[in-house]
């Protein structure tokens, strides 16, 4: 679990700033499963986590399709945000 929080503390980083507010709201991770490309749940309210379902997977970035009991769809499309940071993560 500390590499998933370390992973969303990352990308906060990049999208934000580092040491800059957070804003609300649903935010799709981009993470490397062993099932392959997938995205993270991460809810923030009042510039801090919340909610009992973050660090839940899904196959698309608008947190949708579930990655425990569907098989991975073909042709997903992802930003490119995502893109850039699965690139900068390969590098970590």
């Amino acid at each position: 679990m500390l590499s998933e929080i370390n992973q969303v503390k990352r990308f906060f980083g990049i999208k934000f700033g580092y040491g800059e507010v957070i804003l609300d709201g649903i935010f799709a991770v981009p993470t490397s499963t062993s099932k392959g490309k997938a995205f993270m749940k991460m809810e923030v309210v009042n510039g801090e986590p919340s909610g009992s379902q973050n660090f839940l997977l899904f196959w698309d970035e608008d947190l949708t399709i579930s990655w425990y009991d569907t098989p991975k769809p073909i042709g997903l499309k992802e930003s490119d945000f995502s893109k850039a940071f699965r690139n900068i993560e390969k590098y970590i």
